[in-house]
């Protein structure tokens, strides 16, 4: 089989750089564009005319825009989009086929679930949601990212947006708030962190992992997902029920409260023994830590 070569517009940082960087050491020719100095062609249709795979790794934003500027010269070749917010893209692209049915171009949505930051994709999650044309790109892209030990899901895209609606929308909510919290108290940070049990820190080095990474694309992700506010209105309701709770010394409430919500997790009780070694590894990190700034 020829090899296919391999086009990313926005390859430049995050995940567009991933892919460029991943596709290079599996033997696949690939160039970039990148809306700064970097870019490695002239524009996104030098790029488009050249690749057999179109991966557009853009802001959310920019998805749609990019879409629309690329689709004319993508006659019989593959476009893949990466974007972490998939039912408005993919409007988008239904509409693009509309509007000029002499391309034929295949078309496949994929969400990586992984910051680009990583160094391998063992134990990583990449969502398969939608695909239009051959399977055989998708069938490749698959089998690529299994050999490095990734573990590949399908999810209609509908459906990846309501489970992302939580997973993303409600996580990062509950972190940015939670995360602004400790800033308007005005605590010292460095005091919170000494004296903070492992499992804690966990909730520390995740607010850092976040707040200090690109806002831009977490604004993106809660507003260009129409299924976030539906979340965040209900977990706004639980947010005040149980302040109220608390406001009102209502410790028999609370305890209701919190078993209700049991039964929902039973399933997962196993992750109570994988929170066990995630603090016990942690303790142990940062006891090493510790010794070493002291020597």
């Amino acid at each position: 089989m020829r090899i296919k070569k391999i086009g990313v517009i926005g390859g430049s940082r995050g995940l567009g750089s991933w892919l460029v960087k991943f596709f290079a050491e599996n033997g696949y020719p690939v160039l970039f564009s990148s809306a700064d100095e970097h870019s490695q062609v002239a524009d996104n249709r030098s790029l488009s005319e050249w690749a057999d795979v179109i991966f557009v790794a853009v802001p959310i934003g920019a998805m749609c825009a990019v879409l629309g500027e690329i689709y004319p010269y993508a006659n019989g070749k593959t476009i893949v989009e990466v974007c972490s917010v998939k039912k408005f893209i993919i409007d988008h692209y239904k509409k693009l086929q509309a509007q000029h049915p002499e391309v034929q171009a295949d078309f496949l949505s994929v969400h990586p679930m992984f910051s680009p930051m990583l160094r391998h994709l063992k134990g990583q999650v990449v969502l398969f949601n939608y695909l239009n044309g051959s399977n055989a790109w998708e069938t490749e892209l698959r089998q690529l990212f299994t050999a490095h030990q990734a573990r590949c899901f399908d999810m209609d895209y509908l459906h990846h947006d309501e489970v992302m609606g939580v997973v993303q929308g409600l996580n990062h909510f509950n972190v940015f708030a939670s995360a602004k919290t400790l800033n308007t108290l005005g605590n010292q940070l460095g005091i919170i962190r000494d004296v903070a049990s492992p499992p804690y820190r966990i909730f520390l080095i995740f607010f850092s992992r976040y707040v200090l990474q690109d806002a831009g694309l977490y604004a993106d992700i809660q507003m260009y997902n129409e299924f976030v506010p539906k979340v965040l209105d209900i977990f706004r309701r639980e947010v005040e029920a149980l302040y109220q709770l608390i406001v009102q010394k209502d410790r028999q409430g609370f305890l209701d409260y919190v078993q209700t919500a049991r039964g929902y997790f039973e399933e997962n009780r196993e992750d109570i023994g994988i929170s066990n070694h995630l603090i016990e590894q942690l303790g142990a990190y940062l006891n090493k830590l510790k010794n070493n700034q002291q020597s």
